[in-house]
């Protein structure tokens, strides 16, 4: 498929939609004075993904959930100094009750509500009376906590995250916030126009012929047009769109080095939120393809 100018003007466009915060409050509902949780921890429920970031298309229904546990937490003190380590087990030494823990009772909870189908990272819900799903994609998370430096009681230096595990067991690390808060200042940086050539990414992936849409996901594709130079982006739409194609392909053979969004985990690599390279490679020339007269 050859796409036209048109098309990018109109993949460009974000639909309208009420899904996030009908969702986020069906979900609070639900937990709101759980007992399972009311004495345990302090939570969080907060939108993230395609929603959050406003590179949501066409056709993507899911809304991204994270209930995230405040404290206890998840932590990594490689970094810290003796006595800073010192510092952070005289604070908050161990406790028994963390993830496993969190998502069991999340799960408990939602239980009462709704048929709850658990999928390999995340959790979907359907209501008891029709049996249709809610469009949410609910992640049971614990706050992560990336830690540099504990100088002083009540003095902490750390990066904050999420921390989850996927069936298989294996642990999942993000940062969905600094994911959109660099989103944000990419977006103003290039004009308000970052945001508008990731949606033209993501439907012009949905039209490539010879690729599955499922090799390359919207979250790596938002982090992939990230790493693109914001010269490029500046000039109009569709002169932009094929620029930034043309600027991935002529760096084909040197992705591999590029970060996340969110700048703190390598885009490509072996790790649970981690891409192929081979993948956002076939990616790049399926578009190159479709760039051709």
């Amino acid at each position: 498929m050859t796409i036209m100018r048109g098309d990018i003007e109109n993949w460009s466009q974000r639909p309208p939609s009420f899904l996030p915060e009908w969702t986020k409050s069906v979900l609070e509902d639900a937990l709101a004075d759980a007992p399972q949780l009311r004495d345990k921890c302090r939570f969080e429920t907060y939108v993230q993904g395609s929603y959050a970031n406003e590179t949501n298309i066409d056709g993507h229904s899911d809304v991204d959930l994270v209930v995230q546990m405040r404290l206890p937490f998840e932590e990594q003190i490689g970094r810290l100094s003796v006595d800073d380590e010192k510092r952070f087990w005289e604070t908050y030494g161990d406790t028994v009750y963390g993830w496993p823990q969190f998502r069991a009772d999340v799960l408990a909870r939602l239980r009462e509500f709704f048929f709850v189908h658990e999928a390999n990272k995340c959790v979907d819900i359907r209501h008891f009376d029709s049996l249709l799903r809610i469009p949410a994609d609910v992640v049971p998370a614990i706050e992560y906590r990336e830690y540099s430096g504990f100088p002083a009681p009540g003095v902490e230096d750390y990066t904050e995250g999420i921390f989850f595990r996927d069936r298989a067991g294996r642990p999942i690390i993000n940062f969905p916030k600094q994911h959109l808060h660099n989103g944000r200042k990419k977006e103003a940086r290039t004009e308000r126009m970052f945001k508008p050539i990731v949606r033209v990414f993501k439907n012009a992936r949905n039209r490539c012929d010879n690729l599955d849409p499922a090799e390359a996901p919207s979250y790596f594709i938002e982090c992939l047009v990230y790493n693109i130079d914001d010269d490029v982006f500046r000039q109009p739409l569709h002169q932009a769109y094929p620029a930034c194609v043309n600027w991935l392909a002529e760096k084909r053979t040197a992705l591999a080095g590029l970060m996340c969004q969110n700048g703190m985990i390598r885009l490509f690599g072996d790790g649970g939120h981690q891409w192929r390279l081979t993948s956002a490679q076939h990616l790049v020339d399926a578009l190159m393809e479709q760039l051709k007269p």
